[in-house]
């Protein structure tokens, strides 16, 4: 697994925060160690894992946790293969 997945990675659970208002983007990315534009990519992503969640009527964190996982199978994928 390389040093960007790792990162994608973690800005990925970090721009959830960013996305359900509890931190902001910029810390988000700070968090990330990732460029800018990199980030936008797992920003992207963060978004369809925070929209499952706000919807979910129970389970949220439940929701997080499989909506979280479907994104971070492109970066994290290889590792459990």
């Amino acid at each position: 697994m390389s040093k960007d997945n790792v990162q994608k990675s973690m800005g990925l659970f970090a721009a959830v925060f960013a996305h359900t208002g509890h931190i902001s983007k910029e810390e988000a990315l700070a968090m990330s160690g990732l460029s800018p534009s990199a980030f936008e990519e797992v920003y992207a992503k963060a978004a369809l894992v925070a929209n499952k969640v706000q919807a979910a009527q129970v389970n949220k964190v439940e929701e997080f946790v499989n909506g979280l996982g479907d994104e971070l199978d492109d970066y994290m994928g290889s590792l459990f293969k």
